[in-house]
C-alpha cells in the first residue's frame, strides 16, 4: 500500500473515530462506564495517528518535489554559467 493510500485510510479512520468519540461523550449513559476511558483512548489514539500519518505523507511527497526541483536547476545552472563566460 502506498503512502496516499495509507493516508487516506487513516483519515477515514479518523473521521469515523471523531464522530464516534462525539456520540460517546453525547451519550456516556449508554456506554459501559467500566469500558468508556478505554474507548475514549483508543479513539484518540486513532485520531492522532491519522494526524501523524497525514503529515508523514506530505513529508514523503515534499521530499520527492524538493529533489525534482533540486535536480532540475542542478542542470540548468552550468548552462547559464557558460552562456555569462561567452558574453564576458
Amino acid at each position: 500500500m502506498d503512502r496516499q493510500a495509507l493516508a487516506r485510510e487513516a483519515e477515514a479512520a479518523a473521521r469515523r473515530a471523531r464522530h464516534n468519540l462525539r456520540w460517546i461523550r453525547k451519550h456516556p449513559d449508554r456506554i459501559d462506564q467500566a469500558k468508556l476511558a478505554d474507548m475514549e483512548a483508543y479513539l484518540e489514539r486513532m485520531i492522532r495517528f491519522a494526524e501523524e500519518e497525514k503529515r508523514n505523507a506530505r513529508r514523503a511527497g515534499r521530499t520527492f518535489w524538493k529533489m525534482h526541483f533540486g535536480k532540475l536547476f542542478v542542470s540548468i545552472i552550468p548552462r547559464f554559467h557558460r552562456e555569462r563566460e561567452r558574453h564576458v
